[in-house]
């Protein structure tokens, strides 16, 4: 039912937008968790309303799939691990796995997909506001001590293995950009050239918004306002980790669900950090290693990630940026209907 309301809707819009080239066609549906955002520039009606149906076919499967806790393959994978079985996944699954792992060994260890067990233990896996405070830090330190990482799994053709026990495997930390480039690819394949896809402030963008670049602007960590505004380039990705997306409050201490694998404790330096990169795979997993990684190790992150646009909001509020990312930023000049907000969904009041 959800997918015959999009794509009729699609079909009026675009049937309103005749040939203006700069007028765009929105659409909405709830997915893995949050809104999902599709804007699209001038386009075939029979193009556009095939790939707003592909995509939320996607959709659909996607979180079910990739999905830790569920019944999904991520979940049966990681059933099959703990069992210390080699379980044969999906190709799809495959390289994003190789992707993580890859990332993963980039960053330094600061951005590590093993940390599933670590991510229950807070009870993130869940709804934090139903979190009654902080895991006992013996269970803390048991996890540190058996060590498990994504850099013990094995992924071979014959499947997915490892030796590692405890190993569990969340990738909450880059599946989200993983299914926006899916997105942006039906797109491309379904012959759209100007689109914008935005996942709870996540985002990617095609092409241009009537021959002009995508204008982002980034969310302030602590208010309403936008920081900065930033033009996006064709196939370029936004992604922001914020200690506002998913927290509890604690001894008035904010606990949220970005945890840095060396301590096994929320990363407490840094209120955001949003990325700008060639895809959202990269883009997602970047921002969460720069968020662990902190002041002394943000920028070195940065540049063994491949990574050269990218802003940092750190505990006290102050701004910092990589030199790229400053050449690239413009003060807000208004709230701007052209204007699409990074890093704002989620935001707790």
């Amino acid at each position: 039912m959800v997918r015959r309301t999009l794509v009729a809707m699609a079909a009026a819009l675009l049937a309103a937008c005749g040939a203006q080239e700069d007028r765009i066609v929105e659409q909405r549906l709830f997915a893995m968790g949050t809104w999902v955002d599709i804007r699209l520039g001038a386009a075939e009606p029979d193009a556009a309303r095939d790939a707003l149906g592909e995509i939320e076919d996607m959709l659909r499967s996607y979180e079910r799939d990739y999905y830790a806790w569920g019944d999904g393959e991520l979940a049966r994978l990681n059933a099959g691990l703990r069992d210390g079985r080699t379980v044969e996944v999906s190709t799809e699954l495959a390289e994003l796995l190789r992707d993580a792992r890859r990332l993963s060994e980039q960053s330094g260890g600061v951005f590590d997909p093993g940390v599933g067990a670590l991510v229950e233990l807070w009870g993130f896996h869940a709804d934090p506001a139903a979190v009654a405070g902080p895991p006992d830090p013996a269970r803390i330190d048991a996890w540190l001590a058996a060590g498990a990482s994504i850099a013990d799994l094995t992924i071979s053709d014959s499947g997915v293995s490892t030796s590692a026990g405890g190993l569990l495997l969340d990738l909450g930390g880059i599946a989200k950009g993983d299914a926006v480039d899916r997105m942006i690819r039906i797109l491309r394949r379904r012959g759209i050239e100007n689109a914008i896809v935005n996942a709870g402030g996540d985002l990617r963008a095609l092409g241009t918004r009537g021959g002009r670049a995508w204008r982002i602007g980034i969310q302030s960590p602590r208010g309403a306002g936008i920081l900065a505004v930033v033009e996006l380039g064709d196939g370029e990705s936004a992604f922001t980790s914020g200690d506002y997306e998913r927290y509890f409050e604690y001894e008035d201490e904010r606990l949220h669900h970005i945890l840095d694998p060396t301590t096994g404790y929320p990363a407490d330096h840094t209120q955001a950090i949003t990325v700008i990169a060639a895809d959202g795979v990269t883009a997602d997993a970047a921002a969460t290693a720069l968020f662990v990684a902190g002041p002394a190790r943000w920028r070195d992150v940065a540049r063994a990630m491949g990574v050269r646009l990218a802003l940092r909001v750190d505990a006290s509020g102050r701004i910092e940026a990589t030199g790229e990312m400053r050449d690239r930023l413009d003060l807000p000049d208004g709230p701007g209907t052209d204007i699409i907000v990074v890093g704002s969904e989620g935001k707790s009041p």
